[in-house]
């Protein structure tokens, strides 16, 4: 059975058919229609507030989060260890200090989603897909109409729990509970309507927003930085054993038969093997690696890889970097030198969607850390509860851009939302 098939399954007897809903000019009616109102507003309300600051972005300055990251003092281990009101007290006094402190340039909420980390221009992929309809009913008179009874209250936070247990972000599930009661609330349903039908469109609606978060084209983007000047440099992150290096050949792959010559930069020296296996696909692929010895200087061999492609007329540089964990800093640091040294034009963050919500962690931290530009999730086609795919976008405020549905050099998808939900749903 699917995420969703026992939520919509809970709809579809009629006993709850008069339970969650009233008689239209009921009192009842009226309080749900006000009610719906409420809830509206209050969406509308979180959809312009700022993001959260510790997922700030870098400025389209040199500067920014890239190269201002402020690495946090070791704790003494030798320490004497503070009783519980000394605790209070310092974490207080770290609040305030960190209020007070001056704004670096590059933080606070992103100024234009549609910008890469270097501030080039992502192309939107085509018109806005993500507007929900909060129309005041499905059936404009008469009938019946949903009310935020107990009833429907206890079938959502069922719900809630099957979500959680999906692996699907603590934040994510608010939200879409949130918008799945906005959705149904107030809603009328005539007597012709089946009631099962009414929410698994509130339910589409409300992962459709779950999912937004400036879409935009990976091929129409890469294109256009192309026609601008070139090479153009797409950087790979993430941590260890997400596929950084196999989609790396599948985006190098996608660009050739687009007729793009690509250069592949084996900037990952630090896994043992990683230079082979990214050489062993550049030989498969037709295209040029360039490399170095295991424990070579990452961000020389970027720079050499984007100097030669310059030289040569190439199209593309794709740098595949050192898969790490979001928590070491002194290897975080490796990455922004990397950044700083070659500015792509493109950070993709490479993630497992089996991971679950530790692909969301992971996703949230390099975003607090290492600003990346969209996502591409890996292992699509073997996760049967979407709970990564459902969390990303909504946790980073970045899109997932490519899906990984398979094994095969071919099988990298442009992401669509839509199609994602409906394979949820359906």
């Amino acid at each position: 059975m699917g995420l969703f098939d026992r939520f919509k399954k809970r709809f579809s007897k009629s006993a709850d058919k008069e339970e969650i809903t009233a008689e239209d000019d009921s009192e009842e009616a009226e309080q749900a229609l006000e009610q719906r109102k409420e809830l509206i507003d209050s969406l509308e309300h979180s959809k312009s507030a700022p993001p959260a600051p510790q997922l700030a972005e870098p400025s389209a300055d040199a500067g920014g989060q890239w190269d201002d990251f402020d690495e946090q003092p070791a704790e003494d281990p030798f320490a004497k260890p503070l009783e519980r009101k000394e605790r209070k007290k310092a974490k207080r006094a770290a609040s305030v200090e960190k209020a007070a402190k001056p704004v670096k340039k590059g933080e606070g909420p992103p100024k234009d989603r549609m910008e890469s980390t270097t501030g080039q221009r992502l192309i939107a992929s085509g018109p806005a897909k993500f507007e929900i309809d909060f129309g005041d009913s499905a059936s404009p008179i008469g009938g019946r109409v949903i009310t935020g009874s107990r009833k429907l209250d206890a079938i959502i936070e069922e719900l809630e729990v099957e979500m959680l247990s999906a692996d699907m972000a603590q934040s994510a599930v608010e939200e879409l509970s949130r918008t799945l009661k906005a959705t149904l609330i107030g809603t009328r349903i005539s007597t012709r309507m089946k009631l099962e039908g009414v929410v698994e469109e509130a339910l589409r609606n409300a992962l459709l927003r779950l999912l937004e978060a400036g879409y935009w084209d990976f091929d129409k983007t890469v294109n256009s930085f192309i026609d601008a000047e070139t090479p153009v440099g797409i950087m790979m992150v993430g941590v260890n054993g997400t596929g950084k290096t196999t989609t790396c050949a599948k985006i190098a792959h996608r660009l050739t038969q687009q007729g793009r010559s690509v250069v592949l930069a084996a900037a990952d020296t630090f896994r043992a093997g990683a230079i082979d296996q990214l050489a062993a696909h550049a030989e498969r692929l037709g295209v040029r690696c360039v490399r170095s010895q295991r424990g070579g200087d990452s961000a020389a061999i970027a720079r050499d890889a984007v100097e030669s492609a310059k030289a040569r007329g190439e199209d593309v540089v794709i740098i595949d970097t050192a898969g790490r964990m979001q928590n070491k800093t002194n290897l975080m640091e490796e990455l922004r030198k990397v950044h700083r040294v070659t500015q792509p034009h493109l950070v993709i963050f490479v993630a497992d969607a089996l991971a679950g919500n530790d692909a969301v962690t992971q996703a949230i931290e390099f975003q607090r850390m290492l600003s990346f530009d969209g996502a591409a999730l890996c292992k699509l086609d073997t996760d049967a509860k979407g709970g990564a795919a459902l969390s990303i976008a909504h946790a980073t405020g970045r899109p997932i851009v490519l899906a990984g549905v398979g094994q095969g050099y071919d099988d990298l998808l442009k992401f669509d939302p839509e199609w994602f939900v409906n394979s949820v749903l359906d």
